[in-house]
């Protein structure tokens, strides 16, 4: 519903400057009808393609774009005020975009002192629950802001000045998305060398605006994170082992182990060994090891604050192995319903 809204706010917005701009009909029509239609024929190519529907929003963005100012070009119209249009237009679906997900607990964030709180019933949905009840980093209210406030500052340093609009968007947001990807907490999307695919996409994006409207902002924006990606990459190896991904490879591991008591120890990809003893009281002792090249008691006790809130962390007397004793059951209990109350 919040999509649909976002979707009917969006036209009448894009209706409303593209007419206030004096922009023809055809102009007008293209910016009302290809950015919709480019964003379905996407979704329905990648389906077909790939066997799944996903919907990534900052390359359907991209292409809606691409598309407007591919047509624009050919039939002569107003190639940057549609595309300044197609900009804003996206810009506030985004805003709606980003409430609903934040209503149904997608793209959400990693544990953070301060946050949102999801329960079961977004478990039900397909939420981790590894993190129900647990505060998180609202990173979808933070990119809905970010969005709305761009869109109006986009609008009126940009008015009379066709192309800044688009431009400040898409500078502004590369950035913001660059730097909230560092919070984000779902597994779903794909990384390549410790580095999400949005942020290679925003690095992407910011390079071709700063080539094709060069400026002192533009090329700063381009540089910061050009260099941002080249850390991120450099620090592949000491980042890899606590990102979403592999922590869902250690959640699988520790059902595996509970789901057969027969098996000893498991391991994943990366090369981090699980086991699972239990206590005369009951409590679980998972037992932590590793032969990656970055493993160390600060990795393991960061991916313990992730996976078992309120466990108690133990360095192991054989160097490289680490305990982490879950909480009593009771506790786990009180504070998942609690959450959930929160939440």
């Amino acid at each position: 519903m919040l999509g649909f809204t976002g979707y009917g706010l969006a036209s009448v917005v894009v209706a409303l400057i593209t007419w206030a701009w004096g922009l023809p009909l055809l102009d007008r029509l293209i910016a009302m009808l290809a950015p919709p239609i480019t964003f379905l024929a996407v979704v329905k190519g990648t389906k077909r393609v790939t066997g799944k529907e996903r919907i990534v929003l900052y390359q359907t963005a991209l292409a809606g774009v691409v598309v407007v100012t591919v047509i624009s070009a050919v039939v002569d119209a107003h190639t940057a005020r549609l595309v300044d249009a197609t900009t804003i237009g996206i810009g506030v679906f985004l805003v709606f975009g980003r409430l609903g997900c934040f209503a149904v607990a997608c793209c959400h964030g990693r544990p953070a002192r301060f946050g949102v709180v999801y329960g079961e019933e977004h478990a039900r949905l397909g939420f981790w629950r590894r993190w129900v009840g647990r505060r998180l980093w609202p990173v979808q209210l933070v990119e809905s802001a970010v969005s709305c406030a761009l869109c109006v500052i986009a609008l009126v340093v940009g008015w009379n000045h066709p192309g800044v609009p688009a431009t400040i968007y898409g500078v502004g947001y590369g950035v913001a998305r660059f730097a909230l990807e560092l919070r984000r907490g779902d597994a779903a999307r794909p990384h390549k060398l410790g580095v999400s695919e949005a942020q290679w996409t925003a690095t992407a994006t910011l390079v071709v605006i700063a080539i094709v409207r060069p400026g002192a902002a533009t090329l700063a924006a381009a540089a910061t994170l050009v260099v941002a990606l080249a850390v991120l990459v450099r620090r592949t190896k000491q980042r890899e082992l606590t990102l979403a991904p592999h922590l869902r490879e250690i959640d699988r591991a520790c059902k595996a182990l509970l789901a057969s008591p027969a098996e000893s120890r498991r391991e994943t990809s990366l090369g981090i060994g699980i086991s699972c003893h239990t206590l005369p009281d009951g409590r679980r002792d998972w037992v932590l090891s590793g032969n990656h090249s970055a493993w160390s008691m600060t990795i393991a006790r960061r991916i313990a604050g992730e996976l078992w809130n309120g466990s108690e962390f133990v360095a192991g007397r054989i160097e490289g192995v680490a305990h982490i004793i879950e909480a009593p059951r009771e506790s786990r209990e009180i504070a998942n319903v609690l959450g959930s109350a929160d939440g």
